[in-house]
């Protein structure tokens, strides 16, 4: 008897691993497209300690935690930020309008699922 492995068919893993790896872009209400791309363990690294003492209060890191995945904003690049400052000028930018396109972009995309998105996004691998 000879058994046969069909490997065309994704496996639930590599599923989970390719939407992870991709990038997606959210449109916000004024038209702006951002581009989200899922940062890597270093980037985490440095965005929270760019968060500072602020890393330990909650509200913060719920609200500014999704900043880490913005990688361009209208076709302009946009790194990671990497001090406080750089957080809340991205933060300012994007406004209103901009973190709301992101939090809808977010969850089901890059293995973040709706409720992971605010608290957990940051400590996610």
């Amino acid at each position: 008897m000879q058994v046969t492995i069909d490997n065309s068919a994704p496996t639930p893993t590599q599923q989970i691993l390719t939407a992870a790896s991709t990038e997606a872009t959210a449109t916000d209400s004024t038209g702006r497209v951002i581009k989200l791309r899922k940062p890597g363990p270093i980037a985490k690294l440095r965005f929270i300690e760019a968060m500072g003492e602020s890393s330990s209060n909650p509200l913060w890191t719920a609200i500014v935690s999704q900043l880490m995945y913005v990688a361009g904003i209208d076709g302009e690049p946009i790194a990671t930020p990497v001090t406080k400052r750089e957080i809340e000028a991205l933060y300012q930018r994007l406004d209103d309008h901009g973190l709301e396109a992101i939090a809808k972009a977010l969850p089901g995309n890059f293995g973040i699922g709706g409720a992971e998105v605010s608290n957990e996004a940051v400590k996610k691998s």
